[in-house]
């Protein structure tokens, strides 16, 4: 398993600083219609005035009291729908579950009122990019990755950046290749890091349970980086933590050896970029499941509340989008969810599983989409912005000054071949913040700060602040699974994941704690392959 195998408003900075709050867009202009669930959504409004991404209101008032909220509600009497499987979620895993399960009879249940889950993009005046997962390392030919990519008509699609070609932004300028020294003299410790990384990239077995990723799963990513190394230059310590952050959520003195090495090494390959990140494949993937199945196989705006198995199978209870209670009966379920809303929604998760799961951390994230009112030429695709030390991991009382650690170049996979350019500003949160980003009054707060600190990499792409037209702010509360150090030594993973009664299965990125699409492609077939 490697790395990801695992407003129309010309509102200029200097304008928008300058306005009351009020005076700003309120919203976004969504395009729903009864099925425009799409992983891309639509918007007119360069400005956001609250985040997009995670609905924080109804799952938390329903799942966390889930008897309460049924309490006096005649369940018994609903009648019941039967079909082969449900799927409980319309992320990656959830969708990838649907397509390999294409010749059952099946519902996928999506909370949200968009598939994509947090790999989720929008679409402004023509600039299609993500507000979420972003880019795929490109799988090898054969592998069914590419063979997935293949059958949706969307290899020869992609816009692909070798690893060869890493560019960083350091002292106002654009630097690459990195790992060859470019912003540090040629300094030759960059190159010895790289090769080393290609060698276990090529050559280590990084599959979750071998000897070797076991090994390396007990110790940090920090104390292999110094056994491996000693003391590294600051610039290479400093990009490998803002990795950590961006990909993770996580510091390198946190996370597992194993699980940053299979993500870091595949970088040294190339990735591959779509229109909107992941969310157009995801695009892709809910056309074509459509035009094979059901027109309601795919069911935005339900919430399920109840999973449990019965005899001959399994019984979903569910609320749709008009607040009327549903039920499902059907032989086998997938939970293609996070395992902290599996506990709250299985009563058969038991006591051993739920305590396991309260040991299973995750992280938020912000991301930030800057809309020029131009194109731009973008230096690469993605970039990480160093000062020259490595950054202290930080945590709640000290969160440190970086404001972002990366940028994507949003409209890159469309070679700019757009009106308005959009960067992409990742800030993974590497300490529990959901306390803080549930509150809407950071929203402001973190919108400009990114306005400030993106100023310098404006300057180096020869536009100013008077060239931006927008920024748009996501927030993801806990989407990332923290791979923590010892997680798979000590059988978490493996313990909450395990099939219960052979007919409820969990396919999710967090079976492993790896935050990646591949892990939850991988992890949906595994699940469907239980399915006769």
């Amino acid at each position: 398993m490697k790395r990801r195998q695992f407003i129309q408003s010309g509102v200029s900075l200097l304008t928008y600083l300058s306005l009351p709050r009020q005076s700003l867009a309120k919203g976004s202009a969504w395009a729903y219609s009864f099925h425009d669930d799409s992983p891309i959504a639509e918007t007119r409004e360069s400005f956001s005035s609250t985040y997009n991404g995670d609905n924080m209101t109804r799952p938390h008032d329903l799942l966390w009291d889930v008897d309460g909220y049924l309490r006096g509600r005649n369940v018994d009497s609903i009648v019941a729908e039967e079909l082969d499987v449900a799927i409980v979620g319309g992320g990656v895993a959830g969708l990838c579950s649907a397509y390999y399960l294409q010749n059952k009879k099946f519902a996928l249940l999506e909370q949200d009122p968009r598939l994509g889950g947090n790999s989720k993009g929008e679409s402004f005046n023509g600039s299609t990019y993500s507000v979420g997962a972003a880019y795929l390392s490109e799988p090898d030919e054969g592998t069914d990755l590419y063979r997935l990519l293949q059958n949706l008509n969307l290899w020869n699609e992609g816009r692909r950046e070798s690893g060869e070609d890493t560019t960083v932004f350091f002292e106002k300028n654009f630097h690459r290749p990195f790992w060859q020294g470019a912003s540090a003299g040629q300094d030759p410790q960059f190159a010895k890091v790289h090769r080393r990384f290609v060698e276990i990239a090529e050559d280590g077995d990084l599959d979750f349970e071998s000897a070797w990723g076991r090994q390396n799963d007990a110790i940090s990513a920090e104390a292999w980086l110094q056994n491996e190394f000693g003391d590294l230059h600051p610039q290479i310590k400093e990009y490998l933590q803002l990795y950590g952050w961006s990909s993770f959520g996580g510091s390198l003195d946190e996370l597992s050896a194993h699980q940053y090495l299979g993500f870091i090494t595949a970088e040294t390959g190339s990735l591959i970029a779509y229109p909107g990140g992941n969310s157009y494949i995801l695009k892709r993937m809910a056309e074509q499941i459509r035009q094979k199945n059901a027109p309601d196989s795919l069911r935005s705006n339900c919430i399920v509340l109840r999973v449990q198995s019965i005899p001959g199978g399994v019984e979903v209870l569910y609320e749709n989008s008009f607040g009327e209670l549903k039920k499902i009966h059907c032989r086998h379920a997938i939970m293609a969810c996070p395992k902290y809303v599996a506990k709250a929604i299985l009563p058969e998760f038991g006591s051993t599983k739920s305590r396991a799961v309260q040991f299973l951390p995750y992280r938020a994230y912000l991301v930030g989409n800057l809309i020029l009112n131009q194109a731009v030429q973008s230096p690469s695709y993605e970039l990480y912005c160093l000062e020259g030390s490595m950054p202290p991991s930080p945590n709640p009382a000290k969160p440190g000054h970086r404001n972002f650690s990366d940028i994507c170049f949003g409209t890159w996979a469309q070679e700019e071949n757009v009106q308005n350019s959009v960067l992409t500003l990742y800030q993974g949160i590497p300490y529990d913040a959901r306390q803080f980003l549930t509150n809407e009054r950071t929203h402001d707060k973190y919108r400009d700060q990114y306005l400030q600190s993106v100023l310098p990499v404006l300057k180096a792409l020869g536009v100013s602040a008077n060239n931006i037209q927008g920024l748009r702010m996501t927030r993801w509360g806990h989407a990332l699974p923290l791979a923590g150090v010892g997680l798979i030594n000590e059988g978490k993973c493996q313990l909450v994941s395990e099939s219960i009664n052979g007919v409820i299965h969990f396919a999710n990125q967090d079976n492993w704690m790896n935050p990646c699409f591949e892990t939850a492609h991988q992890e949906a077939q595994k699940a469907s392959s239980l399915i006769s």
